[in-house]
């Protein structure tokens, strides 16, 4: 395990990259088993905010490939 000092509070917005390296950190860290839950409940707090915020989506706000329209 490591302390709360190498790995510090991020209330920013984060691209691919910044996730893929913090999600490394943690894996380093903390081992898989806890990333996995830690990502988890990421994922549940992302959800209820969403709700929270009534932002919605559905198939109508998807973009599709004309070439692929078929698939959908």
């Amino acid at each position: 395990m490591t302390d709360q000092a190498e790995l510090p509070f991020y209330n920013k917005t984060m691209d691919k990259t910044v996730m893929r390296q913090l999600i490394s950190k943690l894996v380093i860290c903390f081992g898989i088993a806890s990333t996995t839950n830690i990502l988890d409940q990421v994922k549940v707090l992302g959800f209820q905010q969403a709700t929270k915020a009534s932002v919605s989506s559905s198939i109508d706000d998807l973009s599709t490939v004309p070439s692929k329209a078929w698939l959908v």
